[in-house]
């Protein structure tokens, strides 16, 4: 009885094997993604789901993968509760029940126009429909709850046309800058002093770091990447909107543009910033001029050449 249950455990064994290794093939970054959104149902995920249930994937992958998986209408963007959730879009889209004909050809247009919506004038030309008649219909579906009109940065009378439940494009909305149509400049000022105080803080533990002596790996260590920022910036939770890199990189480049920090490609091809703030209080007789004249040491009392006629000494002196 004993050889009967091996060899059965044996048999079992041989079956199971191909499965295993089957089983065993490495799925990709997307594959991983789409099967934790696709499992998730009518719930969706959000970005910290993502982010629990992916830990290898750091956040400038994480937002690739999800980017590419809705370019390809695999999922979509959806806003629940004030917090955005991806939701697997499946072969097909659910329609309205009680839609008629015109209303489904309408619909069907709007649908594939995705989150960068559809004017009713492409509506028009595409569906062959008289504007009352259009206007009408779309009415309709707005009281269904079925599309939603949005109105674009762009254009401030210009309205587009997307299925309700969808989170329309930053080409639309103007992103993470805008609110109701209304540039959100304190907003940015906020995301600004952050990303400094955190080049600042980072170039800080870097060079007191005393377990490193070179002073050019303190120097490189005292960079950061923009995906790094944007962490630092999603922990303080200063952002009700969900922020990408490019928008942090467009903050990033504000403390360039105003000689607060310096921007370098890293040797993985990869953007960084540093805090070009000095860490050393300078003194008053530090800013002049003697301290960076080529002939400092001919001046003196006694030659002809001192400070009493020196040229750039009556400059700075009238600043």
């Amino acid at each position: 009885m004993s050889t009967a249950v091996k060899r059965g455990h044996s048999d079992n064994l041989t079956d199971v094997a191909p499965a295993a290794k089957k089983a065993r093939e490495p799925e990709t970054a997307e594959q991983r993604v789409l099967e934790i959104i696709k499992n998730s149902g009518n719930k969706g995920v959000s970005d910290e789901d993502l982010t629990r249930a992916c830990p290898v994937l750091t956040i400038e992958e994480r937002v690739d993968v999800v980017n590419k998986l809705i370019t390809s209408n695999a999922i979509t963007l959806h806003k629940v509760k004030d917090t955005l959730r991806y939701k697997y879009k499946g072969p097909t889209t659910s329609t309205p029940g009680d839609a008629n004909t015109e209303e489904l050809v309408v619909f069907n247009l709007i649908r594939d126009s995705g989150r960068k919506g559809i004017w009713i004038r492409d509506v028009r030309i595409k569906s062959n429909l008289g504007l009352p008649r259009l206007k009408k219909i779309l009415k309709s579906l707005e009281t269904k709850k079925a599309i939603k009109a949005v109105k674009s940065v762009a254009a401030s009378r210009k309205i587009v046309y997307m299925l309700f439940d969808l989170e329309p494009d930053s080409s639309i909305t103007g992103g993470a800058w805008y609110s109701n149509q209304e540039f959100e400049s304190e907003f940015i000022e906020i995301l600004t002093k952050h990303s400094y105080k955190f080049l600042e803080a980072k170039k800080s533990k870097a060079l007191k770091n005393t377990t490193i002596r070179s002073p050019l790996v303190k120097y490189n260590t005292s960079y950061a990447t923009a995906d790094r920022v944007l962490e630092f910036i999603s922990k303080t939770g200063i952002s009700k909107v969900r922020l990408t890199v490019e928008d942090i990189i467009s903050i990033l480049d504000l403390l360039v543009y105003d000689g607060l920090a310096a921007k370098r490609v890293n040797s993985e091809g990869k953007i960084e910033y540093r805090s070009t703030k000095t860490l050393l209080n300078r003194i008053a007789v530090s800013f002049l001029p003697c301290g960076s004249c080529p002939v400092i040491k001919r001046c003196s009392d006694a030659n002809q050449l001192n400070c009493l006629n020196c040229k750039h000494m009556k400059i700075w002196t009238t600043i």
